[in-house]
């Protein structure tokens, strides 16, 4: 996985944040890309105060503000501590540089979050696609693929974002199955961020537990 392809998901993240943020002007709230923001929005997804944070690592709660709104940035080992103090993945609260696989499935994770909708996984089967062009060729027909997801004929045939790494795909396959489990209404809002907050350590792929020490 190159810097590059990572700085492209940033942009693009950064695009549609601004423009999110133009039609809510969400107020008082940091930027969840940022370790601060990631600190805040997973705080208050715990239904923590920033005191009983700040308690748990032994620091005051206007020093918990100071690292949400960015004022501060935590070192590493104040990090790891509040992650453990969060219960989640460490690898939740950095902020991406590096490029690798790690770093950008947190990308997506954190887009996803602040901007939901901006993209949706699922696996397609191109066996019917004589059937589904000639269904699209009537004016607003539907397709429907894996997972029940309904695409209108103005996305088809959608664009597919795809990997050549075998782990990162077997990664997006298993966000594709949690990611449609929510749509379906089989898991919650707080289920769903849930599992993105402790990747990788639910995650059922081989190996990615080794993610957690990079």
């Amino acid at each position: 996985m190159s810097i590059a392809f990572a700085k492209k998901l940033i942009f693009l993240y950064n695009f549609f944040l601004l423009r999110y943020n133009q039609d809510k002007k969400r107020k008082g709230r940091a930027c969840s890309m940022t370790t601060g923001g990631k600190i805040q929005r997973i705080r208050q997804h715990r239904k923590m105060t920033q005191k009983e944070l700040g308690d748990a690592i032994g620091l005051p709660a206007n020093r918990v503000a100071q690292y949400e709104m960015g004022y501060r940035v935590p070192k590493k080992p104040l990090l790891e501590q509040m992650a453990q103090a969060l219960q989640v993945s460490p690898l939740a609260l950095q902020e991406p540089n590096t490029g690798n696989i790690s770093d950008i499935m947190e990308t997506l994770f954190w887009m996803d979050e602040d901007v939901p909708g901006v993209f949706r996984l699922t696996t397609i089967q191109f066996d019917d696609l004589d059937c589904w062009r000639e269904e699209y060729q009537e004016e607003g027909a539907e397709a429907c693929l894996h997972g029940n997801i309904v695409l209108p004929s103005s996305v088809f045939p959608p664009t597919v974002l795809w990997t050549e790494n075998g782990m990162l795909d077997s990664f997006f396959k298993e966000w594709a199955e949690k990611q449609t489990a929510y749509y379906a209404g089989h898991l919650t809002r707080e289920q769903y961020f849930e599992w993105k907050i402790r990747w990788p350590l639910d995650s059922e792929v081989r190996g990615a537990e080794s993610f957690i020490d990079e």
